[in-house]
């Protein structure tokens, strides 16, 4: 079991204290990281989702939209409509391929690796700034502890 940090209160009352609020608190810190995110990719081309979206199908660990959906946590449909806007920029490709006419194929153009590359570049600069200040590993703990949550939160645990 990981060890969570519990701020000196009593984690399991009833009474809801923001300060002491695993979902407050996480809404906060990826807020956040998200804003950091915005500030280091100003002027891009795509926005966060978008660029994930890319590099999952960059990376090749989504092929189809389900699989991208499925690796960032989210709705079909949503990833639909970012395939859909990554489409019409030219940044990637969709296709039908063999025998399941019903499922759609990802594969990123060259101009949607070189975008993928440069704002990867960009996010990682981004993250290293702020796991500066965790050390290697705090962050890795971090990441550890964050695992654990959306595991348990989803039933996985």
């Amino acid at each position: 079991m990981v060890d969570f940090i519990s701020y000196g209160k009593d984690m399991n009352n009833d009474e809801l204290d923001l300060s002491t609020s695993l979902s407050f608190q996480l809404l906060r810190a990826a807020h956040g990281v998200q804003l950091h995110h915005q500030r280091a990719l100003e002027g891009a081309p795509l926005t966060l989702s978008q660029f994930w979206v890319l590099k999952l199908v960059c990376d090749g660990t989504a092929f189809r939209p389900s699989d991208a959906a499925r690796r960032l946590g989210v709705h079909p449909g949503d990833v639909t409509r970012l395939i859909r806007g990554l489409s019409a920029k030219g940044l990637l490709t969709r296709s039908r391929r063999g025998d399941d006419q019903r499922a759609l194929h990802l594969a990123p153009t060259p101009k949607g690796e070189l975008v993928a590359a440069g704002m990867a570049a960009a996010i990682a600069k981004a993250d290293a700034a702020l796991a500066a200040a965790a050390g290697p590993e705090g962050t890795e703990r971090l990441i550890g502890m964050l695992d654990a949550l959306r595991e348990r939160a989803v039933g996985r645990a």
